[in-house]
């Protein structure tokens, strides 16, 4: 009867397995499709996102890393055609990815790519999660990485560094959790602004310091790379009108307020909202990855310049919120976990308002009850110092 009992509930375990992996597939495949058919029709061929990073790798040490005519030589180079893709990522990232320089462009995409798939998966392993599955649920169903992928984008490599940040607070190194949570700020740095906001509300001295000097570090090879005036380049780069196309599709309250009097005024009022709202959650919350999380969406929001691959930087907050007992911080991260709201913020106005709504209300929930539940673990009060 036992033996029985025992290949029972072994043959209950290999369908709920079984079950679990075709819901994942599931999500795999729609949202490859969506990806590449709605989004990226053009995804296959490369002419993406990737032709900035591809140029940048290609000037680094030039001069011209931030030369509108000198990256569009590049694009025209390497595909015959620009889609008028800069390079805004500092100086130090583009000499990091040299090599996809020296290689052919469909070479150097193929491996963009196969790497950009590796990161995924690595951070899906690495993340800290109570249910394995949830993770992996999450991962699978998010369109905005998928998106990231076939757009040639990097936000799946930060992910991988924040889930290494993560296991090495855990393990207790907080120094070295630091200084690779900060190697995101060479790629996505305006994204990360409510980060250190976390660290200090969560009085993480240690992990604050590895961060300071790995960014202090960054900064200094960039200026080795590209001299002195590079952040003068880069600014004028940034400032420049063409680099927010499609601004009506932003996750981001740039977009949620533009058109509206004092639009400006608003944004800033609504960023530093949420900013205090980063602060009071984290330190009444000593979870990292939900901490994390919640600062990486606010940045989201606050951020001047995003598109629908950086919502693959709300995964933490999306994995820690689908569980939360609140119904007002659970829900709206079920409703983004969904390609829903991504697809409704790919449509013409007025119709993007409702995502970055939902968007909008997911953080402001994950705020109430993170401030609320202070939750923590064992390897949070460890890490603490």
């Amino acid at each position: 009867m036992a033996a029985g009992g025992k290949r029972l509930s072994f043959h209950s375990k290999l369908m709920a397995a079984k079950a679990e992996i075709a819901i994942c597939a599931l999500g795999v495949v729609l949202n490859i499709a969506l990806a590449c058919n709605l989004f990226l029709p053009n995804a296959w061929a490369g002419r993406n996102d990737f032709l900035g990073i591809y140029a940048g790798a290609r000037l680094a040490g030039s001069g011209s890393l931030y030369d509108r005519a000198s990256v569009t030589r590049e694009h025209l180079n390497a595909i015959g055609e620009t889609g008028d893709i800069p390079y805004v990522r500092l100086p130090v990232y583009a000499l990091v990815l040299k090599p996809l320089g020296w290689m052919r462009y469909r070479a150097a995409y193929a491996a963009w790519e196969v790497v950009s798939v590796a990161a995924f998966l690595g951070f899906l392993i690495l993340w800290p999660s109570p249910r394995p599955f949830t993770k992996w649920f999450i991962g699978c169903w998010s369109l905005p990485a998928f998106i990231a992928l076939f757009n040639g984008q990097d936000d799946l490599f930060l992910l991988l560094w924040m889930a290494l940040s993560a296991r090495l607070l855990r393990a207790g190194k907080p120094f070295a959790a630091g200084i690779v949570l900060a190697l995101c700020v060479a790629s996505k740095y305006h994204l990360f602004v409510m980060v250190p906001l976390a660290l200090i509300a969560q009085r993480r001295w240690r992990m604050f310091a590895g961060a300071f000097v790995s960014a202090g570090c960054l900064l200094t090879a960039s200026f080795a790379v590209a001299g002195r005036n590079w952040p003068f380049d880069l600014l004028a780069l940034l400032t420049d009108s063409r680099i927010n196309p499609g601004m009506d599709h932003m996750p981001n309250l740039h977009s949620l307020f533009a058109g509206a009097p004092f639009s400006l005024s608003l944004q800033i009022g609504a960023s530093l909202l949420l900013a205090a709202g980063v602060y009071l959650a984290a330190s009444r919350n000593l979870s990292f990855e939900s901490a994390l999380g919640l600062a990486l969406g606010a940045g989201l929001l606050a951020g001047y310049h995003g598109y629908v691959h950086d919502g693959a930087l709300f995964l933490p907050a999306l994995i820690a919120f689908s569980g939360a007992a609140a119904a007002y911080a659970r829900i709206p991260a079920i409703l983004l976990i969904t390609p829903i709201p991504w697809c409704i913020l790919h449509l013409t106005k007025p119709f993007p308002v409702l995502a970055q709504l939902l968007l909008l209300t997911c953080v402001v929930g994950g705020i109430a009850w993170l401030a609320g539940s202070r939750q923590f673990s064992k390897a949070d009060k460890i890490a603490v110092s």
